[in-house]
């Protein structure tokens, strides 16, 4: 069975991942250059540059804890503000994934006033995916 995760993904700036990932202050999990190959062996080329932060969490974490662990992971919200306004990416956007399709337990969650607030400061999407 997949985990449930939570990522952050930077999308479509000018910069090198290298560089968003020095101003983030740690290593991307995942990340591409804008005109590189989507992987290696394919002939899909990226269209934008991406960085991509992503947590594994505890099945017991609800959507709040899950956000503000990936948060916590990545230097805090007044910190992505900054980092958000020297990349100044296309796309800010925070994923969760959930492994429950299927599953005979399906889960519900909420979003806190306080989370909320911090996704609207970072002007970022949010995003839910069910596997």
């Amino acid at each position: 069975m997949r985990s449930r995760l939570v990522a952050l993904c930077l999308r479509g700036f000018e910069l090198a991942p290298a560089q968003v990932e020095s101003a983030i202050g740690r290593a991307a999990t995942e990340r591409g250059m804008k005109g590189e190959p989507v992987k290696k062996g394919v002939s899909t080329i990226l269209t934008r540059s991406f960085v991509r932060y992503s947590v594994e969490c505890q099945d017991s974490r609800g959507f709040d804890e899950m956000i503000n662990l990936l948060l916590g992971h990545v230097g805090g919200v007044s910190h992505l503000c900054d980092v958000r306004d020297q990349v100044k990416p296309e796309f800010l956007q925070i994923d969760i994934t959930l492994p429950i399709k299927g599953s005979e337990e399906q889960e519900g969650g909420f979003f806190s006033p306080a989370v909320l607030s911090d996704i609207a400061k970072l002007r970022a999407m949010l995003s839910f995916q069910f596997l």
